[in-house]
């Protein structure tokens, strides 16, 4: 029987290997898988429920003409208040004006309060007698040198003078400001005062 001729292969085959370690080819047809498409879904608005009713209409005030407003009264100017009158402002200042009683008068007032008539009214008699008559002059008077009783027993009283006739007397005669307005006057003040307590009780005893 004869043999039969092994089939000659001419060419060559890139898939024919002669490493084994590699897989053997399968001739199969590879399919490459194509990505499925994304179908984004539709955003759907959401469903109105109710028709949007029309906005108000802003209601606009009616304008007033200036025309026919009432014409503004100007507010009132503030009035100036009044400043206390300073030093050499040719004002008025309140001072107080004191007079102590001599001892030979003290003697004559303890006669009347034997009589029934008290030293008191006597005095003050006299103290508002002064203070009414009593005008205060540009030129200083000291205080003079005669034995008084004690000033609780005297008299006190207060007058408003010129301050700018009190500030000459202070800048020449206290400078530095050590005694007060009412030792400026007293050597002016208490003089008369004692004038007037003579009088006083001449007239108180002239009644008896």
């Amino acid at each position: 029987m004869p043999r039969k001729k092994k089939t000659a292969l001419k060419g060559r085959d890139p898939a024919y290997t002669s490493d084994f370690s590699q897989p053997l080819p399968t001739n199969k047809l590879v399919v490459e898988e194509t990505p499925k498409p994304v179908v984004s879904k539709p955003v759907t608005e959401p469903a109105k429920t109710l028709a949007a009713s029309p906005s108000p209409k802003p209601t606009v005030k009616p304008e007033i003409s200036t025309a026919t407003q009432a014409p503004t009264k100007p507010a009132p100017a503030a009035k100036p208040k009044s400043k206390p009158p300073t030093q050499g402002s040719g004002g008025k200042r309140e001072i107080a004006l004191s007079a102590a009683v001599k001892l030979d008068q003290q003697k004559q007032l303890d006669a009347l309060e034997t009589k029934g008539t008290p030293a008191k009214i006597a005095i003050t008699m006299a103290g508002r007698r002064a203070v009414e008559q009593f005008q205060p002059q540009p030129e200083y008077v000291e205080k003079q040198d005669v034995q008084r009783m004690p000033m609780r027993q005297g008299y006190k009283s207060t007058k408003r003078i010129d301050a700018s006739l009190l500030d000459a007397l202070r800048n020449k005669h206290d400078p530095h400001r050590l005694s007060s307005d009412s030792a400026m006057m007293r050597g002016q003040f208490e003089p008369l005062f004692w004038s007037c307590l003579d009088a006083v009780i001449k007239e108180l005893n002239s009644k008896d």
